[in-house]
């Protein structure tokens, strides 16, 4: 998402400098934009790589995501009992507020007890961006069918992300305090997930 963003941007840089450099006739200035431009990328590409490739979570971080992910879900099945009509989706969402109330019970019951205080990084951002654009999105959805549909488009859309996020951290996290908590999201999530699949093909999608 942000590699993407930032290789975007050396590119269009790299693009006005060789512009400028044919315009001037001049082929080593248009080689030493293009040298530049590939080391650009290479170092936003290497950073990226650094932070999805090996590094251990910590606990103050994954306390972080799992904080993030349980305020944002309670926050959309609150919307979701107010708009949606189907009762097999109201359902779902009264069930999401729920889960998410008692997992986040236990993030802070062991956040407590290991002394540490949720992180922000890079991935909650990321989160926290798409749970935004999922709520506008759904507020503007009209009450009924319309929105049933795009709620559950949504929580099939975040679950995946979030249990590849979670079964990343559990392969990578040596550290034993959090992993059973974790273990018990991964379990929750995919629960979920399948709940939201089954009441997706109601509406034949």
């Amino acid at each position: 998402m942000r590699v993407v963003t930032g290789m975007r941007r050396i590119l269009a840089i790299f693009s006005a400098a060789a512009l400028v450099a044919c315009n001037r006739g001049d082929r080593a200035d248009a080689d030493t934009a293009l040298t530049k431009a590939v080391d650009a990328i290479g170092a936003v590409t290497d950073s990226a790589a650094g932070r999805l490739a090996g590094r251990e979570y910590t606990n103050a971080e994954l306390a972080g995501f799992l904080h993030t992910y349980n305020t944002a879900e309670v926050e959309i099945g609150q919307m979701a009992l107010t708009k949606a009509t189907d009762p097999g989706v109201k359902a779902f969402a009264q069930r999401i507020i729920t889960d998410h109330r008692a997992l986040e019970a236990e993030v802070t019951k062991a956040s407590q007890g290991l002394n540490v205080t949720p992180a922000i990084g890079a991935d909650i951002e990321d989160l926290t961006e798409d749970h935004q654009k999922g709520m506008q999105d759904l507020n503007g959805k009209a009450k009924g069918r319309e929105f049933d549909e795009a709620f559950l488009e949504h929580e099939i859309k975040m679950h995946k992300k979030v249990i590849d996020e979670v079964e990343d951290a559990l392969g990578r996290n040596r550290n034993p305090e959090l992993r059973p908590l974790l273990e018990k999201a991964r379990d929750g999530l995919k629960s979920h997930l399948t709940t939201a699949e089954e009441l997706e093909k109601k509406f034949g999608a």
